[in-house]
């Protein structure tokens, strides 16, 4: 039971159960608000993401190429594929920003740089 969706009061010798009303709350890891924006979620995962990206740019330097792939997959790629099939039809402008945070990640992978003028995805 999640404390921040109901809170279990005592009445008497029965025991009720007290629903309140919230705007978001998180189920087995996926941030889910009251009009399924996700907004909330791309945020939280948004942050983990840039950080694993930041630890891989702070290690590319002197951890083998196979390495840094695995590392990859463990900080970065797992919050994109993690219920992606619940998330994953979010609003463009979400999917945007995650995609701008994977083209940055194989920008540190492949050692390009931020200032690379090719772009891995081009909207249809």
């Amino acid at each position: 039971m999640d404390v921040n969706v109901c809170a279990v009061y005592p009445f008497s010798q029965t025991w009720k159960l007290m629903v309140h009303r919230v705007n978001f709350t998180k189920s087995l890891g996926v941030l889910i608000d009251e009009n399924l924006t996700w907004n909330n979620h791309i945020n939280a995962i948004s942050k983990k993401i840039s950080s694993g990206i930041g630890s891989i740019k702070r290690i590319s330097q002197c951890v083998p190429p196979a390495t840094l792939h695995n590392i990859y997959h463990g900080l970065v790629q797992s919050h994109f594929d993690y219920c992606s099939v619940v998330w994953g039809n979010c609003a463009k402008t979400l999917s945007d920003k995650l995609q701008r945070l994977q083209n940055r990640a194989v920008r540190v992978l492949t050692h390009l740089g931020d200032n690379c003028s090719y772009h891995f995805y081009r909207p249809a």
